[in-house]
């Protein structure tokens, strides 16, 4: 149809809390409202390619909602802290088993995947060649995962520079954007007076990488650290996380109102922290209850569109 208008959508970066992007598109292939281009960045990538290959929402549900910490524990691969804390081939391999076709262009939609250059702070936007460099180059978490080498350059997660990318579906062609925000909000910044802190316990870290030891850093990535104890010092994955995730609320804000979608999803994830991946069931819940709440508003944007 000639005066069809095209309806993109734009998955941003949240780590655990985008297994949220899995729920939002169980409605809308369950309301038939078709995507015709995806944006991801991070998680928001890789559910993206897998659900543009062809995996349906429902499997990716099952998936998510199988993770275990002890399953999450074996895609770990701790290296020597260099340029990050894990290797991420482990994490490949299991991304590879999910994904039914290798290179961009055996895709049922264009896609757009985010990354970010290392060294000169330019965003990089990947749309052809192999999905798994595509794909281990968006979730190479600054800190923690090595930098991907792509090319000549070395590629770090996209949530640095677009966190919610909907500019980048609209170079797709996208008319209409439908943004899916998982990035937890933070409140207005005020200046807050900290008491000394008492001296954290030393050696931590080697410790964590001592083999006798090792149990204990798989818990210390998946769980939330001390839950509600404030006594002890958030350990260093919920650091690097949780700084990454107040640079990427600050970034999003501005970017949303330069450019903000047609429709936003944002699911209220209260609780959840970014890495505790064995919750995705609970992240997955949440997206589809904001999507249905949303339904109107997303049939009323089919309707302009024209589709």
């Amino acid at each position: 149809m000639s005066g069809e208008r095209r309806i993109g959508l734009a998955l941003g970066s949240g780590a655990a809390r985008g297994f949220a992007h899995i729920g939002v598109l169980q409605v809308l292939q369950q309301e038939g409202i078709g995507v015709h281009c995806i944006a991801g960045t991070s998680i928001g990538a890789v559910i993206g390619v897998l659900f543009a290959a062809g995996v349906s929402p429902d499997d990716l549900a099952v998936t998510a909602a199988e993770l275990q910490w002890k399953q999450l524990a074996g895609l770990i691969d701790p290296v020597l802290p260099t340029s990050g804390l894990i290797d991420g081939g482990k994490l490949r391999r299991f991304i590879q088993a999910l994904l039914p076709v290798e290179n961009f262009d055996q895709l049922q939609l264009p896609v757009a995947v985010t990354a970010t250059d290392v060294q000169s702070g330019k965003p990089i936007i990947i749309r052809q060649g192999r999905l798994l460099d595509a794909l281990q180059a968006a979730i190479a978490f600054p800190g923690i995962f090595n930098p991907v080498r792509f090319g000549d350059r070395w590629l770090i997660d996209g949530g640095l520079c677009h966190p919610v990318p909907t500019n980048i579906v609209r170079s797709l062609g996208a008319d209409k954007v439908i943004g899916v925000c998982a990035i937890p909000q933070v409140e207005k910044p005020q200046e807050t007076f900290l008491p000394p802190q008492q001296e954290e316990r030393r050696g931590r870290l080697a410790e964590a990488f001592n083999a006798l030891r090792i149990e204990q850093l798989f818990r210390d990535i998946w769980h939330s650290n001390g839950d509600n104890d404030q006594t002890k010092p958030p350990n260093l994955f919920r650091v690097a996380a949780q700084s990454i995730a107040i640079m990427e609320n600050r970034i999003n804000d501005l970017q949303l109102q330069i450019d903000p979608p047609e429709l936003l999803l944002r699911p209220p994830l209260p609780g959840l922290t970014l890495l505790e991946f064995q919750r995705a069931g609970e992240a997955v819940d949440a997206g589809r209850r904001e999507a249905r709440a949303k339904l109107a508003e997303l049939r009323a944007l089919v309707a302009e569109s024209g589709a």
